[in-house]
């Protein structure tokens, strides 16, 4: 066949290697369902698929090298010419041993993010070589998604390694709708109106308690959650005297979570406060915890 007959008979050309030149190799398919997270994920990453890859610290003292090869299965619609509209990528993240979902782009912890195409295959390589390397997420992302899609993840390595999924979520929970109106934008810590912000109330057992915490907003208001001691249960907190326990961190626009945190026994208030007083808007608050909490509104 000529070179002008496969420009007019095929659509894509794809180079392989031979996969024998791997000796540890795991293949796993899955769905993702059109309604599973956001259409825009730049905000908020914790619904998509996410997947653990642990390397022993024998393994990482050997440098190995990752290949992931992320593979859109082809449907039917595809086949006939339809233009496609399925962007897909993997990008890939530092974790911990807790092996906790990302939920958030962060420079600090992205190690590669992936390019975003709608040819079938997406083929992404890491080079591990600190011992921070030893768990790495990877993170499946779609631009501006818009189908149900199928796909085949398969991870090449010259070194053992496992592939699994990150931890899952506290088993109880509690969802929170709120907002930030003229009487309760109190703005950050430092605002003399930070008095103002809403709050929540609760109180941790003896035996203490896991917990995490999510927000979102509409796009354009940055949020911070953060939660402080009480020094007196359901009284506001005007100041903050000590650092939170728990932090959301920078303010994001849209969306913010924390890290999975352990509570020791007292009391304790939840703040949630936008970048500056007066940003006006609904957010909702979901806090899971290991043991049932019961969470109350600060009048």
């Amino acid at each position: 066949m000529c070179w002008q007959d496969v420009l007019i008979y095929f659509r894509n050309l794809h180079l392989s290697w031979n996969p024998d030149l791997f000796d540890f190799q795991i293949t796993i398919h899955g769905y993702w369902p059109n309604t599973q997270g956001p259409r825009d994920d730049s905000f908020n990453l914790g619904e998509n698929p996410q997947y653990i890859v642990t390397f022993s610290e024998q393994a990482i003292k050997q440098k190995p090298t990752l290949w992931i090869l992320l593979s859109r299965h082809v449907t039917k619609q595809e086949q006939e010419g339809t233009t496609i509209t399925d962007f897909l990528t993997v990008h890939i993240y530092k974790n911990d041993q807790n092996k906790e979902r990302i939920w958030i782009n962060r420079k600090s912890n992205c190690l590669l993010n992936g390019a975003y195409t709608n040819n079938p295959h997406v083929l992404v390589r890491y080079d591990l070589s600190k011992p921070s390397d030893k768990v790495v997420s990877l993170v499946l992302s779609q631009h501006k998604k818009s189908n149900d899609l199928g796909y085949t993840l398969s991870c090449y390595c010259t070194t053992n390694f496992t592939l699994g999924r990150p931890a899952k979520e506290l088993p109880y929970k509690v969802e929170l709708k709120s907002a930030w109106t003229r009487e309760t934008a109190g703005g950050p810590p430092g605002s003399a109106s930070f008095y103002n912000n809403p709050m929540w109330s609760f109180e941790v057992p003896a035996q203490g308690a896991n917990i995490h915490i999510k927000c979102s907003t509409i796009k354009h208001i940055p949020l911070n959650v953060m939660v402080v001691r009480a020094k007196q249960k359901g009284l506001r907190v005007k100041k903050l005297g000590e650092e939170p326990v728990v932090d959301t961190g920078n303010y994001r626009n849209g969306f913010t979570a924390t890290k999975r945190s352990c509570l020791k026994t007292g009391a304790y208030i939840i703040i949630a406060s936008t970048f500056e007083p007066q940003q006006l808007g609904m957010f909702y608050l979901t806090v899971t915890t290991s043991i049932p909490l019961r969470i109350d509104n600060i009048e």
